[in-house]
């Protein structure tokens, strides 16, 4: 996965000169871009790869498949039974704008969500992940808050709380995200479909 800032951008931010903590603030920038994936429950930069999915399930209703994750855009819909779908058979879900959270077979192409065999992990949708193809500012600043954040953390146990440092100087931080990080990141979570 890709980090949201750079160290170069770290040391502008918090005025470090010299390269002492290039190492820590590396880990620590990536550290806070895999702490900003899991609070948002989103990656924030495009993937290419194939996600499979089962064939019956609450994530399927009628025609509508929700997906796990955003959709940015599709390559191949492979059906459970392995045939594949024409991209004139279905819409992606919203309309008009991605990330998208689902695939609709259109009523008139005749084509329903099935299976051969199994249907575990039978149809597979291949195509481009991620929320969107560059990362939001939002999440770049949320990101360098949070990595000098967890910079900070290492020094003064933070904010009356206790910190563990590695023993590569690797903060790990208490449970609890700053609130203004929070707050940037609020219109960034995504909703979990179960």
């Amino acid at each position: 996965m890709a980090d949201y800032t750079t160290v170069s951008a770290m040391k502008t931010y918090l005025h470090i000169t010299g390269s002492a903590h290039d190492s820590l603030l590396a880990d620590l920038v990536t550290r806070a871009s895999r702490l900003i994936d899991d609070h948002c429950g989103r990656w924030f930069v495009p993937r290419a790869e194939t996600r499979s999915f089962d064939a019956v399930g609450p994530h399927i209703s009628g025609r509508l498949l929700l997906l796990d994750a955003d959709l940015l855009s599709v390559t191949s819909v492979v059906n459970g039974d392995g045939t594949t779908i024409s991209a004139s058979d279905y819409l992606l879900r919203p309309l008009n704008w991605p990330p998208y959270f689902g695939i609709a077979l259109k009523q008139s192409s005749g084509v329903r969500w099935t299976y051969t065999g199994d249907p575990e992990g039978a149809i597979h949708i291949t195509g481009s992940w991620g929320y969107s193809e560059t990362v939001p500012e939002v999440i770049t600043q949320a990101t360098m808050r949070l990595a000098a954040w967890l910079y900070r953390q290492r020094d003064t146990g933070g904010e009356g709380t206790q910190v563990e440092v590695t023993d590569r100087g690797v903060a790990i931080a208490p449970p609890r995200l700053p609130l203004d990080v929070t707050q940037m990141l609020a219109p960034y979570i995504r909703l979990r479909i179960r």
